[in-house]
């Protein structure tokens, strides 16, 4: 799935990295999309919630 995103504007919200069109990982966590660079940086931020 593509998301049309600005490259300046978005960044993983667990380490910060920059995220582009074609390295971009979403999770819905209670009811709302988070943009990660990985699955790895998902988790942690999911567990950092719990």
């Amino acid at each position: 799935m593509k998301i049309r995103i600005n490259q300046n504007e978005l960044k993983c919200e667990q380490c910060g990295a920059p995220l582009s069109e074609d390295d971009i990982y979403v999770r819905v966590i209670n009811g709302e999309k988070h943009y990660f660079c990985c699955s790895h940086c998902a988790d942690k931020f999911e567990d950092r919630l719990k």
